[in-house]
């Protein structure tokens, strides 16, 4: 008797579903829609194993943006690296998805998601390995910029990969699972660059042509997500909604009878027998366009005039004054984020590495600890600054010299020894790292549960206020545990406020706007990061003040701005 109520309460729901799905009929129809047909699949090992192969394919994204910012500190030498280079290798990787940004999206919708995770994944894993071979600085950006132009495919497109095998009922809690997964991957790589960076591994290959240090190994390390990720996706379905929305639903139906097997391990019978013909649908709605006759697939002139129709609806009121607010929030909170993120192993590097001369030009002065004479972080950039332009002039005198009057003599000590550079490779500026990486874990648990008693909005302006106040208190540090703690507090808030800011965009957008509003925001947030890495080392030598102005007040200002965000919206603005 349960089982039989329990059933009939199933097909109840199934047919207002049914009925506001298409209101003009009148009555249920038939054929179940999208949403009716994944609940029915229910939730079981699948979904577990879904969210398994997710796991590698989070950790990819965040390898390909943050792995050149462990690699900087100990590549410096081998590179002759200047403080502005490593600003442009830092946001190389940003440049690269930008560019394709909107190029992704149009294949997703046309091809499919799984064929587009696959190649995306395989071909990421192939700059990698490539990068790590790369011998100069022009390789390697070369080969992170094509790193980033990949990986902006199946970054975007994983998101609605995941949400379009799970009912409404899981689809919010996997958003959030996804979020643990990012953070696990700015776990991880830390720990890999810990353990694998301060090595003194130096492989000679090809009498000299090709030398591989450390740092090069930890980049061919960095691509196995990459791999296990395209490798795990080619034994997963296509998506089901991707294959009604094509007309294939025999394919759709095939594949919800898989997914129904597997959770309920062959014990039911799938209850739905045929789909809703969506190209059909679409076409009834829109009369004015002219559909193909035979359910073919749409061409590309109408996915363009579909994507422009959008970008119209978009300037309009009233949606172009909340638009235009989260483009320009997401900006300032992503160049502050990545800019300090991607600089933060440089920071302790240079922390350390001051205290190590310090403790060499005071020999075996034991009255004079170094906590009385301590510089404080700006101080620490400002005598890293110094050294390394000097270290540039001295390289460019030194290669004058050999193109004019060739090598040094025998008996001369090479000016390589007398500017004595040397690559940091302490494993404790990585163990930093990882510290912040278990700060955000633990702080976004937190905020999952008092999301709902917060909002977005709140979240946005209050969190983002303390943030930019930890971000400029980072003038007046004066040793690495107090800037560790403003680091952690800094990164983990901006990185919660810009996931919030895509919770409020959901709420704030019709759902045909959502997906063209959340790319152009996180565009203009990589954009944020491309200035923001590339102006900071400018920054640095201007003075010791600028570097945290930016990072700081910016962050404050667009707290500021967060104030004119709506308040909670129960329901999208149509």
């Amino acid at each position: 008797m349960e089982r039989t109520s329990t059933t009939m309460a199933t097909d109840k729901h199934a047919k207002t579903i049914a009925i506001d799905e298409a209101p003009e009929a009148g009555v249920a129809a038939t054929p179940a829609d999208f949403e009716t047909a994944i609940a029915a699949t229910g939730y079981g090992r699948f979904n577990y194993i879904l969210l398994l192969v997710a796991m590698p394919c989070c950790m990819t994204t965040v390898f390909e943006t943050t792995t050149m910012s462990f690699v900087l500190p100990s590549a410096e030498c081998d590179l002759n690296l200047s403080l502005a280079d490593k600003g442009m290798l830092n946001a190389i990787t940003y440049t690269g998805m930008i560019t394709s940004a909107f190029l992704w999206g149009f294949l997703s919708d046309m091809y499919g998601r799984k064929r587009l995770l696959v190649v995306g994944f395989l071909l990421d894993s192939t700059f990698n390995v490539l990068c790590a071979l790369s011998q100069n600085m022009v390789a390697i950006m070369v080969f992170k910029f094509m790193g980033g132009f990949v990986i902006c495919g199946p970054f975007a497109v994983l998101m609605a990969y995941l949400s379009e095998f799970h009912s409404l009922q899981y689809r919010s809690r996997v958003m959030i699972v996804l979020g643990v997964f990012y953070s696990a991957g700015n776990m991880l790589l830390p720990a890999l660059a810990w353990l694998i960076i301060p090595q003194s591994w130096n492989l000679v290959i090809g009498n000299g042509m090709l030398e591989i240090h450390s740092w090069q190994i930890f980049l061919a390390v960095s691509c196995l997500p990459g791999l296990l990720s395209g490798l795990s996706v080619i034994f997963l379905p296509e998506s089901p909604k991707f294959l009604m929305s094509k007309g294939e639903n025999e394919r759709a139906l095939a594949i919800f009878r898989w997914l129904h097997a597997i959770n309920t391990r062959g014990r039911e019978e799938f209850p739905i027998k045929e789909l809703v013909n969506e190209l059909a649908a679409s076409a009834e709605s829109t009369p004015d366009k002219q559909a193909s006759p035979d359910g073919a697939k749409p061409s590309v002139t109408t996915g363009l005039s579909e994507g422009f129709r959008q970008l119209g609806v978009m300037f309009r009121k009233p949606h172009l004054k909340n638009a235009c607010l989260v483009y320009g929030i997401q900006f300032g909170i992503l160049l502050g984020l990545n800019t300090f993120r991607l600089w933060v192993p440089q920071l302790f590097t240079i922390i350390e590495e001051f205290e190590h001369e310090q403790q060499m030009y005071v020999p075996g002065d034991a009255s004079s600890s170094l906590a009385d004479r301590q510089a404080t972080l700006c101080e620490m950039l400002a005598y890293k600054v110094n050294k390394t332009q000097h270290m540039q002039e001295q390289w460019l005198e030194r290669d004058l010299a050999r193109a004019l009057h060739g090598p040094e003599p025998a008996g001369v000590e090479p000016l390589n020894d007398i500017l004595k550079c040397t690559a940091t490779t302490e494993g404790r500026i990585y163990l930093y790292s990882l510290i912040i990486g278990s700060v955000g874990i633990g702080a976004y648990a937190v905020t999952t549960l008092m999301i709902n008693s917060i909002g977005n909005r709140n979240l946005l302006v209050y969190g983002l206020l303390l943030g930019g106040l930890c971000g400029t208190a980072l003038y007046w540090a004066r040793s690495s545990l107090v800037t560790l703690v403003l680091s952690s507090c800094y990164i983990t808030i901006c990185s919660i406020a810009s996931t919030a800011l895509v919770g409020a965009v959901v709420a704030m957008f019709p759902t045909s706007m959502r997906t063209m509003v959340v790319s152009l925001t996180m565009m203009f947030g990589r954009t944020g990061s491309i200035i923001g890495n590339v102006t900071f080392p400018y920054l640095m030598a201007l003075g010791c003040l600028p570097p945290f102005v930016m990072i700081g007040a910016i962050v404050i200002a667009v707290a500021m701005v967060s104030r004119l965000l709506p308040r909670t919206v129960k329901k999208p603005l149509q």
